[in-house]
């Protein structure tokens, strides 16, 4: 599969990304120096704090999707669910394989195990995004452990990576995937990589994802 970043905000004008169509092409040509070969696209749904246009975001995607087979790129829409208080749990998986989902920082969403497992009665493999961010799901939680029972992958992002937020996590062998959770930097296509080289477990469980 080669390099891949299944966490990013960059498609232009969907939710709080700030790559511009104009940009884009530059974008794509980072990652693919970089050796970046596959990106999911991951909008925020559902997020109280992030307006997404869902109008535009299949044309836009499909878009996108060209932009980045002229480069060699493959790329799938996906979707970053916030699990907030709604009654069922709807996202675009990612290569119809993967739910992306983010929490509210403070406190566990109510009956969580109970609606992640409508997710994988669905088939999907649920991915805890940005995991480092829940002072909720700390590596010794006995929540954590739970939710790893059920099948969950655990997500850090590389600025969590670079600065040790997500160090305990990673030491425990806990993390199954690095991303950039990009909203248009352009150092991190090559922070991803330099993250990946310095924890290679990391990347060798990433090569089995898609």
């Amino acid at each position: 599969m080669g390099l891949c970043d299944l966490h990013c905000h960059l498609l232009p004008l969907i939710d709080d990304g700030y790559v511009s169509k104009e940009s884009f092409s530059r974008m794509l040509h980072l990652y693919l120096e970089n050796g970046i070969t596959t990106i999911a696209f991951t909008p925020h749904i559902y997020n109280p704090f992030v307006t997404t246009n869902i109008a535009d975001l299949r044309q836009t995607f499909a878009w996108a999707q060209g932009e980045a087979a002229k480069e060699g790129i493959t790329t799938y829409l996906g979707s970053e669910l916030y699990v907030g208080d709604q009654a069922r749990l709807v996202c675009v998986p990612i290569a119809q394989k993967y739910a992306l989902l983010e929490f509210g920082l403070s406190l566990p969403p109510a009956r969580l195990l109970e609606r992640i497992e409508t997710l994988i009665l669905q088939k999907l493999t649920p991915i805890l995004a940005h995991v480092e961010r829940y002072r909720w799901l700390e590596p010794q939680s006995a929540l954590l452990g739970e939710l790893l029972k059920l099948g969950c992958l655990l997500q850090t992002n590389v600025e969590a990576v670079e600065n040790g937020d997500s160090l305990g996590y990673l030491k425990r062998d806990l993390i199954d995937l690095i991303a950039t959770d990009n909203h248009g930097d352009e150092t991190l296509p090559l922070r991803l990589v330099q993250c990946l080289n310095a924890w290679p477990q990391v990347y060798g469980k990433m090569e089995t994802l898609l």
